[in-house]
Order: C-alpha cells, then sequence, then structure tokens
C-alpha cells in the first residue's frame, strides 16, 4: 500500500490559476500524474514545449495555498474556431483533495469571459472515467464525437 504524502493540504478554496511563467517551468515539469494515469496525458514537459511551438496555445499553473499542484492548458483550435481545453493534470500528491475541481471551474470562467466562445471542447480517453466524472459534474456531456481515439465533450457556457 502507497503512503500518502504527509504535507498539509490547502483547501481546495485556495486554489489559483495563471499563465505559466518562466519561473514555473522546472516546478511543472516535476509534477507527474499517478503510474497508471500516464497514459491519459501528454506530460508537462511535451505540453510546455507544444506551447512553445504553438502560439495558440495558453499553459496555465494550477496552485494551491501558493504551491504549483497542477497543470493545464488551452487553446482557440484553428482547425474549427473552439476554445479547447488540452490538458488538465494534478499531481498524484495532490489528487483526491477538489483542486481538479476548483481549476476546472476557474479555467471555465476564465474562458467563458473571452470573446466569442460559447461553449468550451475536450477530448478524453473514454477509460479515462474518474476524469470523465470531474468533466461531467462540471457541465461538460459527450458529443458523440471521437477525435484519435478520445471522447469529445463539450460544455455551453
Amino acid at each position: 500500500m502507497e503512503k500518502k504524502s504527509s504535507h498539509r493540504m490547502a483547501p481546495a478554496s485556495s486554489v489559483t490559476v495563471h499563465v505559466v511563467s518562466p519561473e514555473d517551468r522546472a516546478d511543472l515539469c516535476a509534477l507527474r500524474v499517478a503510474d497508471e494515469q500516464t497514459r491519459f496525458v501528454a506530460s508537462n514537459a511535451d505540453s510546455l514545449e507544444e506551447a512553445d511551438e504553438n502560439d495558440a496555445c495558453v499553459p496555465l499553473v494550477i496552485r494551491a495555498g501558493g504551491q504549483p499542484v497542477g497543470f493545464a492548458m488551452h487553446a482557440l483550435d484553428e482547425d474549427d474556431g473552439n476554445r479547447w481545453l488540452y490538458r488538465l493534470m494534478i499531481d498524484a500528491r495532490f489528487q483526491g483533495h477538489g483542486y481538479g475541481a476548483a481549476a476546472l471551474s476557474l479555467i471555465v470562467r476564465r474562458l467563458s469571459a473571452l470573446p466569442d466562445c460559447p461553449f468550451i471542447m475536450l477530448g478524453v480517453k473514454p477509460e479515462n472515467e474518474a476524469a470523465i466524472r470531474l468533466y461531467e459534474r462540471a457541465g461538460f456531456r459527450p458529443t458523440g464525437e471521437t477525435i484519435d481515439g478520445e471522447m469529445v465533450m463539450r460544455l455551453d457556457v
């Protein structure tokens, strides 16, 4: 049985989401999902590299009590003109404390405030049941489409 981290957890109400600064990069690259979740999300290093190469990608640091606990990235997709949540991860040590739900709520608020954003799209692997539950609780619904083996979900904002 894996031992849980003994450090004190910040309340989910202390979660903030900000655009990644150069100083955040090393901390973000050190964050990891649980081993069994690695097939569901790209590494933060790969995601940051993608953001460096694509100006449409906006990488975000998720903090709880000021400490980096996760990463997200969104973009305006040039192919379909939709706002997409491309990445959302919470480090394995910080999962189960409401940080993912709090961050998702903040990201939805951020995106819905952008011009011409009537809905938010995302793709999720069908076997990632925990993520699907999180997204459904936030109001995302399956569209019936799949892209590269991922179920497409949409939230009307």
